[in-house]
């Protein structure tokens, strides 16, 4: 069974692995997209209308990461910046079918 996933994920790879320090950016890059497209899949099954994903500013290689994969998605009705507000411009709020 999987779990029900949290609204927000946030994929800073300090929120997901204690050992961040001793990765290289390939490695970071590598479990940030797995923890996206484990929260993506679940969000799905569950029938959720949205999940947001913090993927940070940074130099824009996971958002982009995250743009091609939800602009071939099938399951993906259309994605946003979040709530700049809340995110600034770090987050993309994903609207499902």
């Amino acid at each position: 069974m999987i779990d029900k996933p949290s609204k927000e994920i946030d994929l800073h790879i300090e929120k997901l692995r204690d050992d961040h320090q001793f990765l290289s950016n390939t490695e970071i890059l590598k479990i940030q997209l797995e923890q996206f497209h484990r929260s993506l899949d679940a969000a799905i099954v569950h029938h959720l209308p949205s999940i947001v994903f913090i993927h940070g500013v940074g130099n824009g290689t996971l958002k982009h990461e995250l743009y091609k994969v939800l602009s071939k998605h099938t399951h993906v009705r259309t994605f946003v910046d979040a709530k700049k507000e809340k995110f600034g411009y770090g987050a993309t709020e994903v609207i499902l079918k």
